[in-house]
């Protein structure tokens, strides 16, 4: 039996979303799908299995081996959605640290990967955001009417990805900072 919960996090609120699962998974559902926003779990006897995401973007070279790496280490892949990889592995009571990002300098590499993921997709929103539209009004081109609504439907999807840069590149910036040698 299936169970679809429907919940919203973001890449800053990554340990929210671990309990949430982690939690679901000790009520008797094991997660099998992530889309944005859409947990679906499957019904099996309540267990206590750890859970960790890694993101890697668009590049899907060595994939195979990436994914054995983690394999390697215990972790079993259970979904792959948009560049991020969600991996589980059963606790076995074993006192230490199971996360894969067990470190500040890891963590921040994750990050940092997630923060040119963003760059580089935000890049024509920005472009057409600040530069195309407001030039196509200089040249006094005839726009139809809709045009003005979505203007300002792609002036708030520009703002809300520049949210979601900044916050990302904040907390790559406080894990670098705290990284000693």
């Amino acid at each position: 039996m299936q169970k679809v919960v429907k919940k919203l996090f973001f890449p800053w609120n990554e340990e929210d979303e671990i309990k949430f699962i982690e939690e679901m998974s000790l009520k008797g559902y094991q997660l099998t799908r992530v889309q944005l926003g859409r947990y679906t779990f499957e019904k099996s006897e309540p267990k206590r299995v750890v859970y960790q995401f890694d993101f890697k973007g668009i590049d899907s070279r060595d994939e195979q081996e990436y994914l054995q790496l983690y394999e390697d280490a215990g972790w079993n892949l259970v979904y792959k959605h948009a560049g991020w990889y969600y991996f589980n592995r059963e606790w076995t009571g074993e006192e230490f640290d199971l996360s894969i990002f067990n470190n500040n300098r890891s963590k921040s590499i994750k990050y940092k990967r997630l923060l040119l993921f963003l760059l580089i997709t935000g890049f024509p929103l920005y472009y057409n955001t600040l530069i195309l539209f407001p030039a196509l009004r200089v040249y006094n081109y005839q726009m139809p009417g809709y045009y003005s609504v979505f203007i300002i439907f792609m002036a708030i999807l520009t703002v809300l990805h520049i949210f979601v840069v900044l916050r990302i590149a904040r907390l790559y910036w406080k894990l670098v900072r705290s990284i000693k040698e």
